[in-house]
């Protein structure tokens, strides 16, 4: 119960409340957090630079978004527009898909705009866990240059699995 403000009964920090705020401090996990968030979107910029169906990439410390372009007027055409409206519901989530199925790599998207996947490693998270990442990303995104392969890899990647149980 609030009186003037202030807490009548305030709940006491538990020991491992204090043994994580003491980790945080003693690893400087906030620090980490910035230089490997500085590392991985620089990384992602250059994953960028080499594929088109990367748009956007952004983020602060560890808490990244990638956002995927939707397909060229071309795709656009020859399919009546339906690759578009797939495209702007499903891309992230196929690119998510895949990076989970294949990789075990576990990414989310936006609820405001599913062509955007988060990335949010925890705090502790190693250069080489990052690079692990980055070199999953960058086969999903070399084996499949836009939406169709996407969509179809997503789709034998699921057979398999149902095949397998």
């Amino acid at each position: 119960m609030l009186q003037n403000n202030v807490v009548d009964n305030p709940v006491p920090l538990t020991p491992q409340g204090i043994a994580a705020l003491e980790v945080i401090f003693e690893e400087n996990l906030p620090e980490k957090a910035r230089v490997n968030g500085a590392y991985l979107l620089q990384e992602l910029r250059k994953l960028q630079e080499k594929y088109p169906l990367l748009k956007d990439v952004r983020g602060r410390g560890l808490m990244v978004g990638i956002e995927f372009n939707q397909p060229g007027s071309l795709a656009g055409k020859a399919t009546f527009g339906l690759a578009s409206i797939l495209s702007e519901e499903y891309l992230g989530t196929l690119v998510a898909g895949e990076l989970m199925n294949k990789y075990h790599i576990i990414t989310a998207y936006t609820l405001n705009n599913p062509n955007v996947i988060r990335l949010e490693p925890p705090l502790g998270v190693t250069r080489e866990q990052l690079d692990t990442l980055l070199q999953a990303l960058d086969k999903v995104l070399a084996a499949n240059k836009g939406f169709f392969s996407m969509a179809a890899s997503g789709a034998k990647t699921m057979l398999k699995s149902l095949i397998k149980k």
